[in-house]
């Protein structure tokens, strides 16, 4: 089955760090110190989340200050 694609709002971003620090799997931070979702580095706020991991992306979501993460389906 297709995972569901997370990304980021980076103009939402309050650069607190805090899904990259919990998730780096699949969360990074950008030159700009906002947040960005990957896979292995790749599919840079593109990111397809298997669906085994969908709970703990879920998690960053519901507790991101910002409110800046997103499901794109």
């Amino acid at each position: 089955t297709m995972g569901r694609i997370a990304y980021v709002v980076k103009e939402d971003c309050t650069s607190c760090n805090q899904c990259a620090d919990n998730l780096p799997k699949y969360f990074q931070m950008d030159d700009n110190d906002n947040s960005e979702t990957h896979i292995n580095g790749e599919h840079i706020n593109n990111a397809e989340i298997p669906e085994e991991d969908t709970k703990k992306v879920q998690k960053e979501m519901d507790e991101c200050p910002g409110e800046c993460i997103k499901w794109k389906n």
